[in-house]
């Protein structure tokens, strides 16, 4: 007699936990809507490497540069502050320059948009560029605008965009501020770095 009272109690109790279960699995794998990039404008007034390391770090990959923060930042937003990469021309020759990079949380097979403001200080001999990097299948891609591009006038900010589609759920944001030997000196910026969620194609 007591088997037959447990086991309808059972049989019922079974699915809404699996139910349930399965409803608590879905929303910790939802994909966020808002924007990946931690301290994306910059706005926490400190230098890369942020705090705790988990959101902007800088790798100076030749040459003589630094890298500081700049205020205020970009126009068409109206924040305080800029990443600014100042590069002079490596003296043993080939490119010189710094790559910021952001490890984001991205959801495999989900495709993103990527927009960034950016501003050159010289635009003279198109020696300089600055070079957004994100996953490509196994490889990365990339959207490099040249400082000598048409249209590109010292001082003025202006936006770049691209778009991937993620391979894995870490996938890693790259902006490298590159010159060449025939540049002196640059100053280049980057503000409102905003990585979200694309409904179209990616390429």
């Amino acid at each position: 007699m007591h088997i037959q009272f447990v086991l309808p109690f059972l049989s019922t109790l079974i699915p809404t936990i699996t139910a349930a279960s399965v409803e608590a699995l879905e929303a910790r794998t939802t994909c966020p809507t808002t924007n990946l990039v931690k301290d994306p404008g910059f706005e926490s007034g400190v230098t890369p490497p942020t705090s705790g390391g988990d959101a902007w770090v800088v790798n100076t990959f030749m040459g003589p540069s630094t890298y500081y923060l700049t205020s205020p930042g970009s126009t068409n937003s109206g924040g305080k502050y800029a990443f600014t990469a100042s590069v002079y021309a490596s003296p043993y020759g080939g490119v010189s320059g710094e790559n910021l990079e952001q490890t984001l949380k991205t959801c495999t097979g989900k495709n993103y948009s990527i927009i960034a403001d950016f501003k050159f200080n010289s635009t003279e001999n198109n020696a300089c560029s600055i070079a957004i990097q994100y996953p490509y299948k196994t490889t990365v891609g990339s959207v490099t605008t040249g400082s000598g591009t048409p249209g590109i006038s010292p001082g003025l900010w202006y936006k770049t965009n691209s778009t991937f589609q993620a391979v894995s759920p870490a996938s890693k944001l790259s902006i490298l501020f590159r010159c060449n030997g025939y540049a002196v000196h640059n100053l280049i910026s980057v503000d409102n770095v905003k990585v979200t969620l694309y409904n179209g194609n990616a390429y």
